[in-house]
């Protein structure tokens, strides 16, 4: 832009100094001096506005929807007193995952002293993570002729969240009755740990004698037996299988749109599961517990982070170093691609 605009500025010299040589008019004189003397005050008066120029990223959103438009809005500023501003700002907002990001160029003007918002829309026809960076801003001086450019590289993400649907999945009897150690127990069945009672009532025929509370018995003169409380452990494992192989333009959303739907079914069916997934920059296993759909939210929005792997090995051996000693009833995995396989194969009706 610059190089185009210094070319005009001489081609426009040119002419004029063609005319000054052919006409003896003393207005032609005043009109050289002035295109001769013209470029060192725009480069001073370009070089100061460029310090009293600034952007700010306070109006993007955090969060969005798949589908809807998102207004991102970037603020400039201008601390002149005296002089306005005419601007080109250069943005561009992209997911995260892919190289190719949408470009665009907003022109405008800020008033001295005085700060404007410059409004964009960002397509959310995917989930994860949309970033928008303002990367430059191009000053004009007050006719217009030069310019000059000021980096910026500011960003802010916007998070497209999937949509929770509910999904067929047929939770069977063994993972109804799997028990798995936890912290927590089942307040509304009984189960089988005898660590932790689940609720005291009067004896009744059948019930083992080693289950008599004979404290509790003294104490009500009849025979009270302790029911053993149901460990709320996480019984199913999605895992989450972010390989670079299976990367593609719409991989991630797909993957984010599987995870969501099969979580939130399972936490409405009151299945206490475990969404995991491997950090290869941080060579570790991601785990995410899941008991309600509120669970399902905050592990969707922490799962948005997430980066595809490269080193399958390395995969392995925290995959197995994380979920060493730990059972589960069933194993879901979720692939680079969205698919949702169980025992290594892909269900029309997933059975957990």
């Amino acid at each position: 832009m610059i190089i185009r605009r210094f070319a005009g500025y001489l081609v426009a010299l040119a002419g004029i100094l063609y005319l000054f040589f052919m006409y003896n008019e003393t207005v032609l004189s005043g009109i050289l001096i002035f295109a001769l003397v013209y470029p060192v005050f725009s480069l001073i008066w370009l070089l100061r506005l460029r310090s009293l120029v600034s952007t700010a990223m306070e109006r993007i959103p955090p969060v969005g929807e798949k589908n809807q438009r998102i207004r991102a809005g970037i603020v400039v500023r201008n601390r002149s007193r005296f002089w306005n501003c005419r601007y080109i700002l250069d943005v561009t907002a992209g997911r995260r995952q892919e190289k190719k990001n949408v470009r665009s160029r907003i022109r405008g003007t800020v008033g001295a002293a005085e700060e404007t918002t410059v409004w964009c829309g960002l397509e959310t026809d995917l989930c994860g993570k949309i970033e928008v960076r303002a990367e430059y801003i191009w000053i004009f001086d007050p006719i217009g002729i030069f310019c000059i450019r000021k980096k910026i590289s500011e960003k802010q993400s916007v998070k497209v969240m999937p949509k929770f649907e509910l999904m067929p999945v047929e939770i069977t009897r063994k993972t109804r009755e799997y028990q798995a150690d936890a912290d927590e127990y089942s307040g509304e069945k009984k189960g089988d740990d005898p660590s932790e009672i689940y609720q005291i009532r009067e004896y009744r025929t059948r019930d083992p004698v080693r289950d008599i509370h004979w404290k509790m018995s003294a104490k009500e003169d009849t025979l009270m037996v302790k029911e053993k409380g149901f460990p709320l452990g996480c019984v199913v494992l999605i895992w989450i299988d972010l390989s670079e192989k299976e990367r593609s333009r719409d991989s991630f959303s797909r993957v984010l749109e599987s995870a969501a739907s099969l979580s939130v079914t399972l936490a409405g069916e009151k299945c206490v599961h475990m969404a995991a997934w491997y950090n290869e920059a941080e060579a570790r296993v991601i785990k995410w517990p899941v008991r309600d759909e509120m669970n399902a939210y905050e592990m969707i929005w922490s799962l948005m982070d997430a980066e595809y792997y490269h080193d399958a090995e390395k995969k392995k051996v925290c995959y197995d170093d994380a979920f060493r000693g730990q059972n589960f009833s069933t194993i879901v995995v979720i692939d680079g691609q969205g698919n949702m396989i169980r025992d290594g194969v892909r269900e029309k009706l997933l059975q957990i």
